[in-house]
C-alpha cells in the first residue's frame, strides 16, 4: 500500500480533492485546534481552555431492540464510525452561524461514534458534541499532528508517567468528549514508536470507562509508515500486544477490495483475543477516490456480511469522507441554499438506498447503509420532547412566531425521526422535513398529497422504549389545511404487538394556525411503547392533504414548568441608519418576552421577535427578558449593533467581510491560458490564529484541478504572508511573499505569471519570484473574500480587484493602483467595489462577470478606501469649449495618470505632459475614439506635472501631483 492512497494523510487533506465549500461559518473556533505544544501545556484554567466549548448534555443511553426494527434480521454487533473529513472547515462553530447552508447530519441513529477529523489536536465542537450525546452517539477528537509531535506527546514527568496521555483525558474530560482518534502518518524511530506505544498502553490505564481511544492503520510497531488495509500480524500490537490492550479500535485503511481484507481482520482479531468488532474496517467513500464507491452498488458493503446477510456482521464499519452529502458534486448546496432538498435528499439516499425508502430493500444499484444497519434506541425513558428541529433552516420559530432568517446552529437540533422515511400505504401522499413551517427551529415534518376515498398512508417515526404508566400523557402540537373530519391520527405500536397499532384521532382543524392537544395514554398502560408513528387516513376523498408535526412530548403527571432560558440572535449585526433588523427569539420554555432596545425605534418590545430601526450611526446593546410561571431569565449583548451611515451612491468605496460568512461569488470566469495576473487592495482586520492559517483574497480553487488565488497564510507559513497559487502545467505552485501584511493598513498587492516566471508585487514592489511553465488551468466559480473552505474568509477590507489573461508588466503593477481603463487588453474582469448601495459588484471590464455579495448587506461598503485612491474620482480639469479631462487618482499613485476625457466631439487630440519648468516630457495623439479611458505615463521625479488635452476647437488642462 503506497502513502498516497491513505486519505489521511496530511498533504492530502491540506489539499484535500474535495469541491469548494461555498458555505461559510466563523473562522475555526479558537483553540478547539491546538498544536502539541498548547496541548502539552493546556491546563482548565489556562489561555487555551474555551468556556464555551464545553458540553453539559450526557450520553443517553441507547437500548437496542431487534423486533421493532423494519427488519428485524439485522444485528447489533457491527459498530460504525462516521469521519467526515475536514470538520473544523464545515462546522467549526460555537455559536448560531447566520447562514443555511453549512453541512449538517440527521441520521444519529445509525452510528456509534463521529471522529471529528481536524488536525493538529482537533477537540468536537460543542454544538455536535450536543446533537450527538442526545442519540447516544459518542464523539472522539482527533491527534493528527507530524513526527516532532508525536513525539512531544511523549515526555514523562518526573515519575516516569506520560504527560500526553494525561493531558489528552483532561481535555476530553473538560470539553465533556468521548475520546480520541490517533492518526500517526509520520515515521519514527524505533525507540519514538516504542515510546508512543507506552502512551497508548498507559492512555488504557488512566482513561475513565466510557472513554474510547482508536488506532489508525498507518504507523507499525517499528515506527515505519506502511498502510495495511486491514488487521493483520504487522499492525496487530497497535491494538492488541500480549496481555496489553493498546487501543480500544483500530481504523482500517481503506484500499481494499473483495473479501480478504475483512476475512483476515476476521481471523487476526481472533487470534489476540480480541472481538472482530473491534476492528472498524475502513470505507472512503469520497467520489472515485477508493474502492468503496458509493451510489454504484453495495456488492463492497456486503462484504462486511457473511454472505452478504445484515444479520451476520463480521467486523464494525468506519466511513470516511460521508460529508460528500455537503461538498462532493452531489447537489449545489454548499453553493446555493435553495438547494436544500437535494442535500438533504441525498443524506436519505446515503441511508435509505436510491429510491429514498428506507421500507423497501433496492432491487438493485445502491440499497443504503440502512438495509444493512439497524437504528439505534435512544428515547428509552420519560419525558421525551422533540420539536423535529434539524438545526438550521431559512426561518426561526419560537412557539410558532416565525423570523425569516438563515442560520445553522446544531446545539438546537432535536431528536430526529429514526426512519427517514418509513413510510407505507398510499404512495399519494409523501413524507419529509418541512423548511417553510416550524414550531420552533427551522423545520416540522410535513405528510402531504392527496387521498382516494378509504386510503390511508403510515409513516413510522420514532422507534422507543417507553413504559406507560396510568398517568402519562402525550402533547402534540400540529397545523394542516384546515379540515371538518379528523383526517389524521397516531399510531402507537407497542411491544407486545408490533403488528397492529392503536390508533388516536387527532382533532380536526378548525384553522390553518398551530393547535395543540393532549392525549392521555392510560388505556394503555403497563405497556412498553416502541414505535410512534402518524397515519393520514380518510373516509372521502382528499385532493389537497397536508399535517404538519411541530412538536411532540410524553411525560408522566403534570408537564413540570421548567424556568425559562433567554437567547437571541440579530437578522445582522452590522447595519445601516433605517435598515430593519430583527432580533430571532430562540429563548426556551418561556411564555412572554419583553426586549430593550436602547437608541432603536422601537425602544422596547413584547413581541417573540423583535423588529426594529436605528437613526443615528453607533454602537449599542441588546437586552431579552424571558418569563414564564417559574420566573425569568436575563441576556444583554453589550455592543451588538453596529450602526453606520451609508455611503453615498456612486461613491469610493470598498468591500467589507467578516471572516465568517461574508463573500462576492462572481460566477463561473475561465483564466485558463499561458499568462494572467490578479491585483487587488486589501485591509486586513486580522489573521487566522488557527489551521489551516488562511485568508483568502480573491480567486477559485474547487479542490480539484481549478486553482487560481491570492491569499494571506498556509500551512509553513506566517497568516500574514500573501501567497499567490495557481494550477500550472499539471501541478499546483505557490509562491509566498517575504512581506508580511500589518493588520489595519491598505496594501496593493499583485501576482503575475509570463510563461516562465510566477512573481508577487507588494505595494507595486517586485517581493519574490519563482520559475514555473506550462499553461494554467482555472475555470471555476470566481470569489472574493472567500475560498475553499469555511473557515478560510476574509476578515477584513477589499478593493480595486481585477483578473487578467497576460502577465502586467512591473511599469503596470506599479502604475494601475489606483484604476485602469476599463477597455485595457486581457482584462477579464474588474470590480472597482464603487456600488453602494447595491448588493452587486459591477463588473467595469465589460466581460458579465457581476459579483454577487452573498451573506452580505448595504452596509459592508465601506468609506474607508486606500489613501492613495481617494480622490479617485475628484479631479477634473477647468475646460474650455467643453472639453473636459478627469484624472482618478490625484496625487497619481505608481507611475501612470488613469485620465478620462469627456467633450471631444470626435476630432483627435494631443496630449501632453509638461514638467514645472514648462518642458514637454511626452506627447502622444489618439483618436476620439479611444478617448473615453487613457493611461498617461509620467517621470520618474516627483513633482508637479501639467497635462493639456486639445483638439481643433479647444482646449483642457489638469495639474498632477507626482508624489
Amino acid at each position: 500500500m503506497k502513502h498516497c492512497y491513505s486519505r489521511f494523510c496530511l498533504l492530502l487533506v491540506l489539499l484535500a480533492a474535495t469541491l469548494a465549500a461555498q458555505a461559510q461559518i466563523e473562522p475555526a473556533a479558537q483553540y478547539t485546534t491546538l498544536t502539541p505544544a498548547q496541548l502539552m501545556a493546556w491546563t482548565s484554567t489556562g489561555p487555551t481552555a474555551v468556556p464555551a466549548n464545553v458540553s453539559t448534555v450526557p450520553l443517553a443511553t441507547r437500548q437496542n431492540s431487534l423486533a421493532p426494527q423494519l427488519n428485524p434480521n439485522q444485528s447489533f454487533s457491527s459498530k460504525v464510525n462516521w469521519c467526515p473529513d475536514g470538520m473544523n472547515n464545515f462546522v467549526g462553530y460555537l455559536n448560531e452561524q447566520p447562514q443555511f447552508n453549512l453541512y449538517n447530519f440527521t441520521h444519529w441513529q445509525y452510528i456509534d461514534v463521529l471522529t471529528w477529523f481536524a488536525s493538529p489536536i482537533g477537540i468536537p465542537c460543542r454544538p455536535w458534541v450536543e446533537a450527538a450525546h442526545r442519540n447516544g452517539v459518542k464523539i472522539i477528537g482527533t491527534i493528527f499532528t507530524d513526527a516532532a509531535g508525536f513525539v512531544a506527546l511523549t515526555q514523562k514527568d518526573a515519575a516516569g508517567n506520560y504527560i500526553g496521555a494525561q493531558k489528552l483525558v483532561d481535555v476530553a474530560n473538560y470539553y465533556g468528549f468521548d475520546g480520541w482518534f490517533f492518526n500517526e502518518e509520520s515515521r519514527l524511530s524505533a525507540a519514538q514508536a516504542a515510546e508512543l506505544i507506552n502512551l497508548l498502553k498507559q492512555l488504557q490505564a488512566i482513561r475513565p470507562a466510557g472513554m474510547e481511544i482508536h488506532w489508525y492503520d498507518s504507523m507499525l510497531p517499528s515506527g515505519v509508515v506502511s498502510y495495511q488495509n486491514t488487521l493483520n500480524s504487522s499492525n496487530a500490537p497497535l491494538l492488541q500486544s500480549g496481555a496489553d490492550r493498546v487501543s480500544d479500535a483500530i481504523f482500517t485503511n481503506y484500499f481494499w477490495s473483495g473479501p480478504t481484507a475483512i476475512n483476515t481482520a476476521v481471523t487476526t482479531a481472533a487470534s489476540i483475543g480480541r472481538s472482530p468488532f473491534d476492528v472498524y474496517s475502513g470505507a472512503d467513500i469520497w467520489p472515485g477516490r477508493n474502492p468503496q464507491q458509493l451510489f454504484n452498488s453495495t456488492t463492497w458493503l456486503s462484504n462486511y456480511y457473511t454472505g452478504g446477510s445484515p444479520a451476520t456482521p463480521r467486523t464494525s464499519l468506519a466511513v470516511f469522507a460521508p460529508n460528500l452529502t455537503f461538498n462532493g458534486g452531489l447537489n449545489n448546496f454548499n453553493s446555493n441554499p435553495a438547494d436544500y432538498q437535494n442535500f438533504y435528499n441525498t443524506e436519505v439516499r446515503l441511508f435509505s438506498g436510491d429510491d429514498l425508502d428506507i421500507t423497501t430493500a433496492d432491487a438493485t444499484g445502491w440499497q443504503g447503509f440502512g438495509y444493512y444497519q439497524p437504528v439505534r434506541c435512544a428515547i428509552t425513558s420519560l419525558p421525551f420532547e422533540t420539536n423535529f428541529c434539524v438545526g438550521q433552516g431559512k426561518i426561526f420559530a419560537n412557539n410558532g412566531a416565525v423570523a425569516v432568517k438563515g442560520w445553522t446552529d446544531m446545539a438546537k437540533q432535536a431528536i430526529l425521526p429514526s426512519w427517514q422515511w418509513a413510510r407505507t400505504g398510499a404512495a399519494t401522499v409523501s413524507v419529509g422535513f418541512d423548511f417553510s413551517r416550524a414550531w420552533y427551529g427551522g423545520t416540522s415534518v410535513k405528510l402531504a398529497g392527496s387521498l382516494a376515498a378509504g386510503a390511508s398512508t403510515t409513516v413510522k417515526l420514532y422507534q422507543t422504549k417507553l413504559p406507560i404508566t396510568a398517568t402519562t400523557n402525550l402533547d402534540l402540537t400540529y397545523k394542516g389545511l384546515a379540515a371538518g373530519a379528523s383526517s389524521t391520527r397516531l399510531a402507537l405500536y407497542f411491544s407486545d404487538n408490533l403488528i397492529t397499532p392503536e390508533y388516536v384521532n387527532v382533532p380536526a382543524l378548525a384553522d390553518t394556525l398551530w393547535a395543540s392537544t393532549t392525549v392521555p395514554l392510560a388505556a394503555y398502560a403497563n405497556r412498553e411503547l416502541a414505535i410512534i408513528g402518524v397515519q393520514a387516513t380518510s373516509a372521502t376523498a382528499l385532493t389537497a392533504y397536508r399535517f404538519n408535526l411541530g412538536k411532540l412530548k410524553l411525560y408522566n403527571g403534570t408537564s413540570a414548568a421548567v424556568a425559562p432560558v433567554a437567547n437571541f440572535a440579530a437578522t445582522a449585526t452590522t447595519v445601516l441608519t433605517g435598515q430593519p433588523v430583527t432580533f430571532a427569539n430562540s429563548s426556551t420554555n418561556a411564555t412572554s418576552y419583553t426586549w430593550a432596545l436602547p437608541g432603536a425605534t422601537p425602544a422596547s418590545s413584547t413581541a417573540v421577535h423583535a423588529t426594529a430601526t436605528y437613526a443615528t450611526a453607533g454602537t449599542y446593546a441588546v437586552t431579552l427578558t424571558a418569563s414564564n410561571a417559574t420566573g425569568q431569565n436575563v441576556l444583554t449583548r453589550p455592543a451588538y449593533i453596529t450602526v453606520l451611515t451609508a455611503p453615498a451612491a456612486g461613491s469610493n468605496t470598498s468591500l467589507s467581510f467578516d471572516g465568517l460568512s461574508k463573500y462576492v461569488d462572481a460566477g463561473i470566469i475561465n483564466m485558463s491560458g499561458a499568462a494572467f495576473s490578479l491585483e487587488c487592495w486589501v485591509k486586513p482586520n486580522s489573521f487566522k490564529a488557527t489551521s489551516p492559517y488562511i485568508s483568502s483574497l480573491m480567486g477559485m480553487e474547487d479542490g480539484g484541478v481549478n486553482t487560481l488565488m491570492l491569499r494571506l497564510g498556509d500551512a509553513g507559513i506566517d497568516a500574514s504572508q500573501v501567497q499567490f497559487v495557481a494550477q500550472i502545467g499539471g501541478s499546483t505552485r505557490k509562491l509566498a511573499s517575504v512581506a508580511r501584511l500589518t493588520a489595519g493598513q491598505w496594501t496593493h498587492l499583485a501576482g503575475t505569471y509570463d510563461g516562465t516566471t510566477m512573481r508577487l508585487y507588494v505595494n507595486g514592489v517586485l517581493d519574490n519570484s519563482q520559475a514555473a511553465s506550462g499553461s494554467l488551468t482555472a475555470n471555476a466559480p470566481f470569489t472574493l473574500g472567500r475560498n475553499y473552505a469555511a473557515s478560510r474568509g476574509l476578515d477584513g477590507r477589499l478593493d480595486e480587484v481585477r483578473a487578467w489573461t497576460r502577465a502586467l508588466t512591473a511599469t503596470e503593477v506599479a502604475a494601475n493602483a489606483c484604476g485602469v481603463p476599463t477597455n485595457s487588453a486581457a482584462l477579464a474582469a474588474y470590480w472597482k467595489c464603487n456600488d453602494s448601495p447595491n448588493l452587486t459588484a459591477a463588473d467595469a471590464s465589460g466581460h458579465a462577470h457581476p459579483g454577487t455579495l452573498t451573506n452580505m448587506a448595504a452596509s459592508d461598503w465601506s468609506l474607508d478606501v486606500p489613501a492613495q485612491c481617494a480622490t479617485a474620482t475628484a479631479t477634473r480639469s477647468a475646460a474650455a469649449t467643453g472639453l473636459q479631462v478627469q484624472v482618478f487618482g490625484n496625487p497619481v499613485p505608481g507611475g501612470r495618470a488613469e485620465i478620462e476625457i469627456q467633450g471631444a466631439q470626435n476630432q483627435p487630440i494631443t496630449l501632453e505632459v509638461s514638467n514645472a519648468l514648462g518642458a514637454i516630457v511626452w506627447r502622444q495623439t489618439v483618436a476620439a475614439s479611444a478617448t473615453s479611458r487613457l493611461s498617461v505615463p509620467l517621470p520618474g521625479a516627483a513633482g508637479v506635472y501639467l497635462l493639456r488635452a486639445s483638439t481643433a476647437s479647444g482646449t483642457a488642462t489638469v495639474k498632477l501631483l507626482k508624489p
